[in-house]
């Protein structure tokens, strides 16, 4: 009798042993499948915000990356470009140095288009003490249509800037150009380069210039088109004058 009650409560035992060991085997299964959907989450998030969130926003965040807002695009393509176009004593000297000095925001075909181009102008004698700068054309700011997406990775930014140059303290250019500036994301040395963008010169298209008689007060009061930009732009309405310096 005792040795039948031996029995079951050893065969009870047993089943109550194997109970346990599926629990934690399940336990432990379910902890690796954890952290292996742990380690294939993005280790870093990338956050583009906008710059007004006055109405509110939301940011949708895929594979670690979020859309950049246009805003953004155009303000970056903006600022890189009207630095490299800061000459403020001598272009010779301050045209490559202003290159080096964005060098991490440029792609290595935009560096060496560049350099190419600042060749070409010393050439010619157009840096030796030149001074440039560029600035947006007042009433012609931001707006959505500049900026023309290429996906998710790369855009068009149609600048309309006043392009102004001086030689030895006189006046020897000022003229209104359309640049339109390729912007690509450029993840290659976070440290340097934040923003994780980079200008990749005018991709394919060209600048152009822009007739001074639509840009007066009477023209932008006449609701002129031209050079205003249309509500949508495609690619083949893009620049492609390539004799604007």
């Amino acid at each position: 009798m005792s040795s039948g009650k031996y029995t079951n409560a050893l065969s009870s035992s047993k089943v109550h042993n194997r109970q346990l060991l599926l629990i934690i085997f399940g336990v432990i299964a379910l902890a690796m499948v954890s952290v292996y959907f742990a380690w294939r989450q993005p280790k870093h998030v990338d956050i583009h915000v906008a710059t007004d969130l006055s109405s509110g926003d939301s940011i949708r965040v895929t594979d670690g990356q979020a859309i950049i807002p246009k805003v953004n695009v155009y303000g970056f393509g903006y600022y890189i470009w009207q630095q490299i176009n800061r000459w403020q004593s001598d272009g010779v000297k301050d045209y490559g140095q202003q290159i080096y000095a964005m060098q991490y925001f440029l792609t290595p075909s935009c560096q060496a288009q560049l350099k190419a181009d600042m060749e070409k102008r010393h050439l010619r004698g157009e840096l030796r003490r030149r001074t440039r700068h560029v600035t947006e054309i007042p009433g012609f700011p931001y707006s959505e249509n500049r900026v023309v997406a290429e996906g998710r990775d790369a855009w068009t930014v149609l600048l309309d800037m006043q392009v102004m140059e001086t030689f030895g303290g006189s006046a020897v250019k000022d003229v209104y150009i359309r640049y339109p500036l390729r912007i690509v994301r450029f993840d290659v040395d976070r440290e340097r380069n934040p923003w994780k963008l980079a200008l990749d010169c005018f991709g394919s298209n060209a600048p152009a210039r822009l007739n001074p008689a639509d840009l007066n007060p009477a023209a932008a009061a006449a609701n002129l088109k031209a050079p205003r930009l249309p509500g949508t732009i495609a690619p083949s309405s893009l620049p492609t004058d390539t004799s604007v310096d």
